[in-house]
């Protein structure tokens, strides 16, 4: 599965369409200890914290749509929402630093297993950076059922998912395909399954190898 040896941790890019249950299988993995990264959040992170991406965005798209706190990511949203070209500019500005930052934290970690969950992984291209890639997959009627739980509306789940390909496309795209299509316990048994795989071919050996080095 590993496409190649190489030094330092495996790496694997999990994605999955909105709502498919990436988030909680990574996190299955990160209590398996792998270390694992969210883009999401290093995006909140960067439209917060970073003064070189605070004010990149607010050149871009004007001083409303500063915060208290960097960006008001609602003032922002409604910029880009039904903006193509708007969005293609933001995603210009984040995917770069959103890239650099998982690269270093892969370079840096001291675990064996290095997870990153990228939700445009493939739209977004790179995916050859790690060395395995997977897609979490689960029924449409469960997907839609979990983003109504969410708050989230018909109009915003749509506008999501046109930005995204099709779960189908990304599995058949991906290394793995994890059917979340059980329970949470299920999903765990399935994260535990593909540590046990990946560390296995790298000669690490189980849930342990996981861990630090």
């Amino acid at each position: 599965m590993i496409r190649e040896p190489k030094r330092g941790p495996v790496t694997i890019a999990v994605t999955g369409p909105l709502a498919s249950g990436k988030s909680t299988f990574v996190k299955a993995l990160g209590e398996l200890g792998a270390e694992t990264v969210s883009s999401d959040e290093m995006v909140h992170h960067l439209l917060a914290e970073d003064e070189e991406t605070i004010s990149t965005v607010a050149r871009r798209f004007g001083e409303g749509v500063r915060g208290e706190r960097g960006i008001d990511r609602k003032a922002l949203a409604r910029e880009v929402f039904g903006d193509a070209e708007a969005l293609r500019d933001l995603e210009g500005i984040l995917h770069p630093r959103v890239r650099e930052e998982t690269d270093r934290r892969a370079a840096a970690s001291a675990a064996n297993l290095f997870v990153a969950e990228i939700p445009l992984l493939f739209e977004g291209g790179g995916e050859e950076r790690f060395d395995v890639t997977v897609a979490v997959t689960t029924p449409d009627e469960r997907r839609r059922g979990w983003t109504g739980e969410r708050g989230m509306g018909e109009d915003q789940r749509r506008a999501i998912e046109a930005r995204q390909l099709t779960g189908e496309e990304k599995a058949r795209r991906a290394d793995v395909v994890v059917e979340n299509d059980g329970d949470q316990d299920r999903l765990r048994e399935k994260a535990r399954a593909l540590v046990e795989q990946v560390l296995g071919e790298r000669g690490f050996g189980g849930e342990e190898g996981a861990r630090e080095r």
